[in-house]
């Protein structure tokens, strides 16, 4: 029996189907972005464990996994001011299941001081803001101060014999120590450490005398007097230490230096992809508990900045700090 509504199908045109198919149910649209995610997400943290990054990314990552519904797997990758990170997040596939929790580093500061692997701009997609984080000067009891004027009329009868730890060269630990000395006319000697979590024992050992630091692995110690926070970074004081008056109060004034921190993806995530991952992001940072949690250790602006400005600000930053490490000569080593 004839049927004429039937049309026969040659080979060539069943493999340009099935090409067509694998399209649609590929990267580029539908079967794959819906099945999102369907594997664990793997967190890249640039830091040792147990410093201020770590526990930001464990109260994000609380969160996310349930948001995602599947559990956000944690891959330190500390050392090379950050850059060790930086080259596995963009050597990873954009897929979608590799996010990079990273601060102004590795994108405004290291690649003004050495040669990357990776483009600071282009190996990158922005997923969202994790915040904007004032950073303490802080120093060890033993140290024959207690605020920035005492600092610096110390540090200039004893030049160069006052120690500053810091997370690392190049790190925002380094550069605002740096930017403060020359600020305040004084030359400290500074002592680079892998993470919070080194520095901050031996700044509470005596082993340095001072130390830039985020503020959640201090906190602990400032409240069992261990370590004395001198100023906070920015403009204004922090929410998390309303009593610390900031430096810009204590006769520097217009010093305002607060490094912010994102959560990026490999750059060519696809687009219906990478809107679930943003749009799961932005539930998870604008979750009331995550946000109050944050902004308890030392973070401001939580997740105020969309994907764009990020994009804008990394743009802006790599300008600004290309200039003032130039004008300083700060350089690491290739």
């Amino acid at each position: 029996m004839n049927h004429p509504e039937r049309s026969s199908l040659t080979r060539r045109d069943l493999l340009k189907l099935a090409g067509a198919s694998f399209t649609i149910g590929g990267f580029h649209g539908g079967a794959s972005a819906q099945a999102y995610p369907d594997k664990p997400v793997k967190m890249i943290i640039p830091y040792p464990a147990g410093g201020g990054a770590d526990a930001w990314g464990r109260t994000v990552a609380a969160k996310l996994e349930k948001v995602l519904g599947q559990p956000v797997v944690f891959d330190y990758k500390p050392g090379g001011s950050t850059t060790i990170g930086a080259d596995a997040a963009a050597r990873s596939p954009a897929d979608g299941y590799t996010i990079f929790m990273i601060d102004s580093t590795a994108f405004a500061y290291v690649p003004n001081m050495r040669k990357i692997n990776y483009d600071p701009i282009k190996s990158f997609t922005p997923v969202g803001l994790l915040g904007v984080g004032p950073m303490l000067l802080i120093a060890n009891p033993n140290l024959p101060v207690r605020n920035i004027p005492e600092l610096i009329a110390h540090a200039k009868a004893n030049p160069g014999k006052v120690t500053i730890a810091s997370a690392g060269v190049g790190s925002p630990h380094h550069l605002i120590g740096e930017f403060f000395s020359n600020r305040a006319g004084i030359s400290l000697t500074h002592v680079p450490y892998k993470g919070a979590v080194q520095y901050v024992a031996d700044l509470v050992g005596g082993q340095v005398d001072l130390a830039v630091s985020t503020i959640t692995p201090v906190l602990q110690h400032i409240a069992t007097g261990r370590l004395r926070p001198l100023g906070v970074s920015s403009a204004k004081r922090s929410s998390a230490l309303p009593d610390v008056p900031a430096i810009a109060e204590q006769g520097l004034a217009g010093f305002d230096e607060k490094p912010w921190s994102c959560f990026v993806a490999p750059a060519g995530v696809p687009p219906a992809i990478l809107e679930k991952l943003r749009a799961a992001y932005k539930s998870t940072i604008e979750d009331p508990e995550v946000s109050a949690t944050l902004r308890k250790v030392g973070l401001e602006e939580v997740g105020a900045w969309t994907p764009a400005q990020i994009g804008d600000q990394m743009q802006a930053d790599l300008v600004k700090w290309g200039d003032i490490i130039r004008k300083a000569n700060i350089r690491l080593d290739s």
